[in-house]
């Protein structure tokens, strides 16, 4: 179980994040979504101390996140992916060897690793493209190499910050897909996606929340978020959702 607890950050005199309180179990899918610079990519950075929250509790499982010293820090992030934006892949490496590189310093024997590596690869579809390098991928499919990284760790917690903003329009659906059949066959991982996609949202998620000026103004369930919101940025994704529906 995730809980944070009035989390708040400031970047000199500009606060970005104004006391974020959620929940999250075992098994959800949690999707944040709100305009640019409301702090979405802030509140998920606190979650593993990628950026230090200045305030607030962050518990997985017990633990308190924000009390952890360097040591206990890296130990729990063992157990804590995150994809980000900008794929961050290695140019000189082939797509298994980026895969298998969060395991190279663990005690597993390699080919446990090789094996962890194809696994996740069939699960991102990239099983045939193994020996390749970033070079040679499409920006879906270094992306897709992203995710399989991530799980390769077999995480508690996996974090994706806008996992597609970096990629042409026509390349978005094929994540979107990959992480999609994700949520559908995790058990005990909690999955926490900063997104802009409304459509996707709505599948995916099971709880959730609208952030704007550093607040989380709306969260629930997408069915009553998006077909009752409350809230002027919650109406404003009803009315977005309407469109593309149309």
């Amino acid at each position: 179980m995730l809980k944070v607890i009035n989390l708040t950050k400031s970047y000199d005199s500009r606060q970005v994040l104004r006391g974020i309180t959620f929940d999250a179990q075992a098994g959800q899918t949690v999707v944040i979504m709100g305009p640019s610079g409301c702090g979405k990519s802030t509140t998920i950075r606190c979650l593993n101390r990628l950026t230090e929250p200045d305030g607030g509790k962050i518990l997985l499982n017990g633990i308190s996140v924000l009390e952890l010293n360097t040591e206990q820090l890296l130990k729990l992030r063992e157990k804590i992916a995150f994809v980000f934006q900008n794929f961050n892949l290695i140019e000189h490496l082939t797509v298994e060897e980026n895969v298998m590189l969060p395991l190279i310093k663990s005690d597993l024997v390699r080919q446990e690793i090789v094996t962890r590596a194809q696994q996740v690869l069939e699960q991102v579809q990239l099983a045939e493209r193994k020996n390749d390098y970033p070079a040679n991928l499409s920006g879906g499919q270094k992306q897709r190499v992203g995710i399989a990284r991530a799980l390769i760790i077999e995480p508690n917690l996996l974090l994706l910050d806008e996992p597609t903003a970096s990629l042409d329009p026509i390349l978005v659906k094929e994540v979107l897909d990959v992480i999609e059949d994700l949520t559908k066959t995790q058990d005990q991982r909690i999955v926490i996606i900063v997104t802009h996609q409304v459509a996707f949202a709505l599948k995916v998620a099971d709880l959730i929340l609208l952030l704007d000026q550093g607040q989380i103004v709306e969260q629930g369930h997408p069915e009553e978020i998006f077909s009752q919101p409350q809230s002027q940025l919650g109406q404003k994704y009803k009315q977005l959702l309407d469109y593309y529906r149309s």
